[in-house]
């Protein structure tokens, strides 16, 4: 009888939390975007001049399509 304490204890009281739910998810997914940015800088800004260049490319193509049609 005096060992069931053992066996039978209560959950910590509430309140008791240092870190509101999900830091710990956001704290990660924080670390693993900055880190990202800071390991590929310098190859984000090619890509991005990549992405640029076909959207232009692109754009070049259409707009004697849209000058015929809308124009």
């Amino acid at each position: 009888m005096r060992d069931d304490w053992r066996f039978q204890q209560l959950p910590p009281p509430e309140g008791s939390e240092d870190r509101p739910d999900g830091f710990v998810a956001i704290a990660i997914l924080a670390f693993v975007v900055v880190g990202f940015l800071i390991y590929f800088g310098p190859q984000l800004g090619a890509v991005e001049t990549w992405f640029v260049d076909m959207y232009r490319t692109i754009e070049s193509w259409v707009a004697p399509i849209r000058e015929f049609v809308l124009g």
